[in-house]
């Protein structure tokens, strides 16, 4: 006779020998007929391969959680300046090579033209990394696999929510056309701003402000003017509550905007930041068009049962500045380690 395997769910306590007593004090030992077990390992879904994500994913994978990275879109990246503080480098060590540009000069426009240098705050060493999203983002899902996490470029379609402690979260995706399911025990939801995970459990909502911007190639001689140098302005002509931006990366400056305001007013936004720096990118050609939804405080709920919130799926960006990045990075990978 074949011997009887069981696979235990690890939310399940394993059938364990029970011992109890009757009135006469006498014990009696209950056995249950031996068989071999094999208990499963966690499994965790990270929905959603930014920075947030990724990160989590890794963390998980490295500490022998059975780990599965979803990504709907591995080839696009959110709309974003790029630039993240010198600290991340080594943190999470990123490699040199990711970096387009090292911007040691940092300056502030007001709207009547007069420059603010922000470069004083640096120290000689120090530069502010610059980085096209579509690379970091790539790189940390390749390092997340390396550690042992599966990538699924699929897209979530609903989300199941257990009535118990010891039932499964039940993910439904969509994979080259195919419809699927995955059980698993925990779940992280890093799916930005219009987070399906959070809906799913009932998160709540936040206010969100809009960020959009133009990657625009420059000819070889203007793009030399922004080798090291990112410009910020400020005014009502480019945003009443936030502020623009140009940010050099390899071969061409990101230029951008932000606000609160209504999706089409962004558009007229984003002209006045044109007109701001016309004669530094004229006879560029745009070659990519972003927009993307911004949080502007945290959601009132970002854990409920075994889900939990990270990233713009949680709130955590600085609404002054729009600052994401490393404290998408950084929390998740706490999370994910915990």
């Amino acid at each position: 006779m074949a011997t009887q395997i069981t696979l235990i769910h690890p939310l399940q306590c394993p059938p364990f020998q029970l011992k109890t007593h009757n009135p006469q004090k006498q014990c009696h030992l209950f056995k249950r007929e031996k068989r071999n077990l094999v208990v499963s390992k966690l499994r965790a879904a990270v929905i959603g391969g930014g920075p947030a994500g990724s990160s989590a994913a890794e963390a998980l994978a490295t500490g022998g959680v059975e780990t599965f990275l979803f990504e709907r879109s591995p080839d696009t990246a959110k709309p974003c300046g790029g630039a993240i503080p010198l600290c991340m480098l080594s943190e999470f060590s990123i490699p040199s090579h990711l970096i387009d540009r090292r911007v040691t000069q940092m300056r502030i426009i007001s709207p009547s033209n007069i420059v603010a240098d922000l470069s004083k705050t640096l120290k000689p060493h120090e530069f502010v990394a610059m980085l096209r999203r579509e690379v970091l983002d790539s790189f940390l899902r390749q390092r997340a696999e390396s550690s042992g996490a599966t990538l699924l470029k699929a897209l979530v379609t609903n989300l199941v929510v257990p009535t118990s402690t010891r039932e499964p979260y039940v993910i439904h995706y969509t994979m080259d056309n195919c419809q699927h399911q995955l059980a698993v025990d925990v779940i992280i939801g890093a799916d930005g701003a219009n987070s399906r995970v959070a809906k799913s459990i009932n998160a709540g909502n936040y206010t969100t402000s809009i960020a959009y911007q133009e990657r625009i190639k420059l000819p070889e001689f203007k793009m030399g003017y922004y080798e090291n140098l990112a410009e910020m302005y400020i005014g009502n002509d480019v945003s009443p509550d936030f502020y623009a931006w140009v940010f050099p990366k390899c071969d061409h400056v990101a230029v951008g905007t932000g606000t609160i305001g209504s999706r089409p007013y962004i558009k007229s936004l984003q002209r006045g930041i044109k007109a701001r720096v016309k004669s530094k990118i004229e006879g560029g050609e745009v070659i990519k068009v972003e927009a993307h939804p911004i949080p502007q405080h945290p959601r009132p709920i970002r854990v409920r049962g075994r889900v939990a919130l990270v990233g713009d799926a949680a709130g955590y960006v600085t609404n002054c500045s729009g600052e994401g990045i490393y404290f998408a990075a950084k929390v998740e990978e706490c999370v994910g380690k915990q």
